[in-house]
């Protein structure tokens, strides 16, 4: 008995086309995605909230909320100090690395890959490989076992 192989040929509706679809279902499926998103956060929550207050979160909430009208000197002082150091120290390090690297460029140019080898790892002819390199936009035609036979040159505009 001959056993039937399995077709392994191309088959592009595995792709997803989601351009393809409605947009009214993309955008649907868009708000599923985002509840069911929301559903999974809120699940979450009680474990953020315990870490949170073993954390100091109580903490952070009774300065905040309990001692009302109560301001502290130090934090009137620190605050605009901390603030002008950290924007002191940004603009520092941007102008180092402005003088440091201007007018350089540290890339190492890349040569190009030849058509004979594009060809070859597409499984095309050169022929083929010289079209595709010429083409702004194309859709490329493929054989059973996915390799480029053809294709057609997309007008833009």
């Amino acid at each position: 008995m001959n056993a039937a192989k399995p077709n392994r040929r191309y088959d592009s509706r595995l792709i997803r086309k989601t351009r393809q679809q409605p947009r009214l279902q993309r955008t649907a499926w868009g708000f599923v995605t985002i509840a069911f998103w929301g559903f999974y956060f809120y699940l979450w929550a009680p474990l953020i909230t315990a870490l949170s207050w073993l954390l100091g979160g109580r903490l952070a909430f009774l300065q905040l909320y309990e001692y009302k009208q109560k301001v502290d000197p130090f934090i009137v002082i620190a605050l605009p100090v901390m603030l002008v150091c950290c924007s002191l120290l940004l603009i520092t390090w941007a102008e180092y690395n402005r003088m440091r690297f201007a007018g350089k460029d540290r890339r190492n140019p890349r040569q190009d890959v030849s058509l004979e080898k594009i060809a070859h790892n597409l499984g095309a002819t050169p022929a083929l490989a010289q079209q595709l390199s010429a083409g702004k936009s194309v859709t490329l035609h493929m054989d059973d076992h996915a390799r480029p036979i053809g294709l057609t040159e997309q007008r833009l505009g």
